[in-house]
């Protein structure tokens, strides 16, 4: 079998026409990825999607070379995040939802500064732009930024679900699924919190972005209005506790 540096995962359901400037990303990414001398293979999770948005998945993968469809009927994203995961033949996994878009430089600059850092990383763009229902920008914190506080996870999210991570890490670590009558969700706010109690780190890739796509009905509004809470982690009794020691510090320094 062929080694493959980097498997991308399109995350659809019934997007429709609108996954074709998803999938047109996709693939200008994987030109600026082949000329670098980058393997790389798209995989599109098709999650109980709907007649048209296969036709347009059909078309647009047409001439993407090695491409392949796979059907899933679970209804939960985690869950085929995680399935896709056991079957990309990447080292490398980004995430893309199948009404987003890649900057061009993406999958090029998360590889190259994956493959210069022997630590366990989890990528994130420099920038997200948000268009729309209610626009704006969004502008991620490296999790070694001094700016960052690691208690701050327990009330935000400082992430976006599209990162670029390890394939054998993701595996290793999967997706929490979402049960919106148990008010479990943010699958990607949990599995945020669980890469960092797997020992990885958050960083920030320079000078790339995503577009994402505000919807006036998604996953993240119903989760909002069922009161949802993300999957909890050990991460905060520890953050809290080192925070409280700081505080102590400066208060006898002050003193």
């Amino acid at each position: 079998m062929p080694k493959v540096d980097v498997t991308a995962v399109v995350n659809a359901h019934r997007e429709g026409l609108l996954l074709k400037p998803t999938l047109d990303s996709v693939r200008r990414c994987f030109e600026l990825a082949r000329e670098k001398k980058l393997a790389v293979e798209l995989l599109v999770a098709m999650d109980r999607s709907d007649e048209l948005t296969l036709e347009v998945v059909q078309h647009g993968i047409a001439d993407i070379d090695n491409a392949r469809i796979v059907p899933m009927d679970y209804g939960d994203v985690g869950h085929c995040r995680n399935q896709a995961a056991l079957l990309a033949q990447g080292k490398y996994v980004a995430f893309l939802d199948g009404d987003d878009l890649w900057g061009k430089n993406w999958i090029v600059d998360a590889f190259k500064m994956a493959q210069a850092d022997a630590r366990e990383l989890v990528l994130h763009p420099e920038v997200n732009v948000y268009f729309g229902q209610d626009p704006h920008v969004f502008v991620h914190i490296d999790s070694e930024d001094l700016k960052f506080d690691l208690a701050g996870l327990a009330l935000v999210n400082y992430w976006t679900s599209l990162c670029f991570v390890r394939t054998a890490f993701l595996v290793s670590n999967p997706y929490p699924e979402t049960n919106l009558l148990e008010q479990m969700g943010y699958e990607d706010w949990g599995w945020n919190l669980k890469a960092i109690s797997a020992g990885a780190l958050h960083k920030c890739v320079p000078e790339t972005g995503h577009a994402i796509r505000m919807k006036r009905v998604s996953l993240v509004r119903q989760t909002n209005s069922a009161a949802c809470i993300a999957e909890p982690s050990d991460i905060f009794p520890a953050a809290l506790k080192n925070r409280s020691k700081k505080a102590n510090s400066m208060i006898r320094i002050a003193a």
